[in-house]
């Protein structure tokens, strides 16, 4: 018995040296500078595996109880004019070449008539909502309808039986479809953080239960509550910094805080998250 427990516990020290061994190897990789992150150097093949592995089991936990509706010409002629408004510039199309600064991109975004005949639709409708980390494929549910979103998914899902005349053909006869923004916006499954990184507050800002960069282009938002005043303007109060965050050139004509488009419920919500952060 003592031998067992010797042998079992010098199993135990010896797994313990390995995973040490190989953070201080990551370690001295990583701090060397050798891991490149160039976008001109590909994946290594077994590190793009992984993710696509990642992304496949991913969105199949995701959307296993997810069903698609009914498709009709009405959705597809709208979701043509969301592919046209939104997807062309990074994925392009049949005889359609993407944007010049899409085709550097690493990952390069993927063909969508290849995505639409391998896939089903909840796949796509999942990856278009959500969006993939770490790719630049962005969420788009706080930007456009979910009537929007399936018919965009209706839309790709006829892409692999468009030829290049086809695809011209059908563009035109659907050039008066509009693509629905999303009008109401619900508080995120997510919580009220995922505002702030949607509108992309944290490229300027530090703030607090927000994971970004340390930037210092615009004051940081920590310890927001302690402010009494917002831009050195208006008393730091729930409604005055839902004012601030949806119109901030109201506020002060000087500032160089954008327009963002903010809602007014996103914007109310995100003005609550920051007076009592995590």
């Amino acid at each position: 018995m003592f031998k067992l427990r010797r042998h079992v516990f010098l199993l135990f020290l010896g797994a313990i040296g390995l995973v040490l061994l190989g953070a201080a190897v990551g370690a001295t990789v990583l701090l060397s500078g050798a891991l490149t992150t160039d976008a001109t150097k590909q994946h290594f093949r077994a590190t793009h595996r992984i993710l696509e592995l990642g992304l496949k089991y991913s969105v199949r936990a995701a959307t296993d109880e997810l069903a698609a509706p009914e498709t009709d010409a009405h959705m597809r002629a709208r979701g043509a004019a969301c592919f046209r408004e939104h997807c062309i510039v990074c994925h392009g199309a049949p005889g359609v070449a993407p944007e010049s600064f899409a085709l550097g991109m690493m990952p390069v975004p993927a063909s969508l008539t290849d995505a639409a005949a391998s896939q089903p639709p909840e796949w796509l409708y999942h990856v278009t909502r959500k969006g993939i980390r770490m790719t630049g494929m962005p969420a788009w549910e706080y930007r456009l309808s979910d009537e929007s979103l399936w018919s965009l998914v209706a839309f790709v899902e006829s892409l692999p039986s468009l030829d290049v005349r086809g695809y011209r053909e059908y563009m035109e006869s659907t050039a008066g479809a509009r693509c629905e923004p999303r009008l109401s916006l619900p508080a995120p499954e997510e919580g009220p953080d995922v505002l702030l990184r949607q509108y992309a507050c944290h490229s300027c800002h530090r703030i607090e239960g927000v994971v970004g960069p340390r930037v210092d282009t615009a004051p940081p938002l920590i310890d927001w509550p302690k402010r009494a005043y917002i831009a050195g303007v208006l008393p730091n109060t729930e409604d005055n910094l839902t004012r601030w965050i949806m119109d901030p050139a109201s506020v002060n004509p000087h500032t160089l805080m954008p327009d963002l488009g903010v809602a007014p419920e996103h914007a109310r919500a995100m003005a609550k998250f920051l007076l009592d952060p995590p």
